[in-house]
């Protein structure tokens, strides 16, 4: 069965429209933000450097985040902030900090959002496209869109505020294109490649994890093509493809070097562990990315991935092996970019997070939808194949009674400051990046550092690693340096806690709320305070969440609301 393109179409708008209003939804909910979601803002609009050792006015924080004057449309500086962070080329943040220029002096979270917002239409009208080229079925490309669109996968891509919804823009659009060049056959001609140069250049300066995508996609059209013999159609490929990379890497020279000796590419994992460890943690780390597809599209039910997996793969075999009927060719560019691109980033990427495979679950959940079309086109009733899309629906409400989408954050009493001022001590990982916004609700705040770490922080890992089944050799030191400190062996250790002792307005205080990190040495801190000034007591505010309470451990860095304890010293 199929429907009408003005059909098709109405129903494809209304399941954006939904979609997004869905993720908007979840928007008014989220009170916090994950530390890089800050870090978006800084990155796209300021060069201001707060005072790690001294205090900030809400002005301060303010500057750091929003876009300013004379900064407003300054992409110089924004160019220049992506050299000095050496983690991610600069298209994504210009594309905020253009917002934010819009609106200056303004820091909320919907300026961020709305570049989002346009990016998941964009995919969503993508997705629909490639799943119509796929199947030649306007429905089928419905079912597959709507489960995407309605999936806690979706939710999350578009409210996380980072390059991901941008990035999964590109990597739909250079699939659907290679897709529509591939249609052509031999009767492509060289101005339809066109398209697809400012694809690969964009992506390229999105996020390095498209050139993974592209090169994916790139090697099913070479194949195919090979197959083909159309020399001709393989070759304006490449050619477009290494053009637009070279213009990528004059725009932005500095891409080797990031992914190369980065802090979020390869050099990432240039670390010094036995071999068993690096085994045993990358089946842990295989684990975790499970249970981040089961969460994103299965519920959250590993069970029911597994399930749907095993039915995928032995129909799959029934239909070649029984039914003599292959899969169509085209739907290689699903299925190969998506599965190879999910497992090679999982294994690569620096932290076990959602983020770094969202690209890929739009694919993944189309590869699923369209398998359970083929199995149900095995029945001849149109009620018994009418169970699929309902089915669909079905699961997508329920993944929301389910699951929660990550990043919205919210469960915490910080929003409501107990005292006028506020004082951080953590350490030279920089941990005040995540509490910046809730800095801003207080009057001033004194940020500093100190180098004695916690004591008990070495136990901890050392006891999450080994209850999840990662064998460390007492090396569990190397391992969070290498995974916590992003490989940096050579960091400056910074202390400047003795500015608390010195400090004149701190001494003037009768109470302040005391951020201290559980990096750093939570006793020492407080006995430090109480010997230092007049407030000699403290109560606590709100205790960080413990590891123990997170099956994958980077979930603790999505979760927690501000990598601290929080305290109300007093006289």
């Amino acid at each position: 069965m199929k429907l009408s393109n003005k059909t098709a179409n109405i129903i494809l708008a209304l399941i954006i429209i939904i979609s997004l209003g869905i993720s908007t939804a979840f928007m008014f909910t989220k009170q916090g933000y994950h530390e890089d979601e800050l870090l978006t803002y800084n990155l796209a609009n300021s060069s201001k450097q707060l005072n790690t050792e001294g205090w900030n006015s809400p002005e301060d924080f303010n500057e750091y985040l929003a876009a300013t004057e004379p900064h407003l449309f300054d992409y110089a500086q924004v160019y220049q902030n992506q050299i000095i962070d050496a983690s991610h080329p600069p298209f994504y943040y210009a594309l905020v900090h253009t917002v934010c220029s819009l609106f200056p002096n303004m820091f909320n979270k919907w300026l961020a959002y709305a570049v989002n917002l346009v990016m998941m239409t964009i995919s969503l009208i993508l997705l629909f496209n490639i799943g119509k080229r796929v199947t030649d079925n306007n429905l089928y490309a419905l079912i597959a869109i709507g489960g995407y669109a309605f999936s806690i996968a979706c939710i999350t891509t578009t409210i996380y505020l980072r390059m991901y919804a941008t990035l999964t823009m590109f990597v739909l659009a250079f699939i659907y294109l290679t897709i529509k060049l591939f249609d052509r056959g031999r009767y492509v001609k060289f101005f339809e490649f066109i398209p697809l140069l400012p694809i690969v250049i964009l992506g390229i300066l999105t996020q390095y994890y498209f050139i993974m995508c592209a090169g994916l996609t790139g090697l099913v059209f070479l194949i195919l093509q090979i197959k083909r013999k159309n020399a001709k159609s393989l070759i304006l490929y490449i050619i477009t493809a290494f053009i637009g990379a070279a213009i990528a890497l004059i725009v932005y020279p500095f891409i080797i070097e990031n992914v190369l000796g980065g802090n979020r590419g390869l050099g990432s994992l240039n670390i010094s562990i036995d071999a068993i460890t690096i085994v045993t943690y990358f089946a842990y780390k295989l684990g975790t990315y499970i249970q981040i597809l089961a969460k994103d599209l299965f519920l959250g039910q590993a069970w029911l991935l597994g399930l749907c997996t095993l039915l995928a793969i032995g129909f799959g075999i029934f239909f070649r092996f029984v039914k003599k009927r292959k899969l169509p060719p085209k739907s290689l560019f699903v299925v190969v970019p998506g599965l190879a691109y999910f497992f090679i980033i999982a294994m690569l990427s620096p932290f076990n997070s959602d983020r770094y495979v969202m690209a890929a679950l739009p694919l993944i959940s189309m590869m699923y939808i369209f398998a359970f079309i083929r199995i149900f086109s095995l029945f001849n009733n149109s009620k018994v194949r009418a169970i699929l899309p309902v089915s669909v629906m079905l699961a997508s409400a329920l993944g929301f009674v389910f699951v929660t989408p990550y990043y919205l954050y919210g469960k915490t009493s910080l929003y409501n400051p107990q005292t006028k001022n506020c004082l951080f001590v953590g350490t030279d990982m920089l941990e005040w990046n995540k509490c910046i916004d809730k800095f801003m609700l207080y009057e001033d705040t004194m940020i500093v550092q100190t180098s004695d770490m916690s004591p008990t922080l070495g136990a901890e890992l050392e006891d999450f690693a080994t209850k999840r089944g990662v064998i460390t050799n007492g090396k569990i030191t190397a391992f969070a340096d290498a995974y916590m400190n992003t490989g940096n062996f050579d960091q400056t250790k910074a202390d400047s806690i003795t500015r608390i002792s010195k400090d004149s307005e701190l001494k003037s205080l009768d109470e302040v709320t005391v951020y201290i990190s559980r990096l750093a040495d939570k006793q020492k801190v407080i006995d430090y305070i109480k010997q230092n000034t007049q407030l000699k007591n403290a109560e606590l505010i709100q205790a960080d969440y413990s590891f123990d309470e997170f099956y994958n451990w980077y979930d603790y860095f999505v979760e927690t609301e501000s990598y601290c304890n929080v305290y109300r010293f007093y006289k």
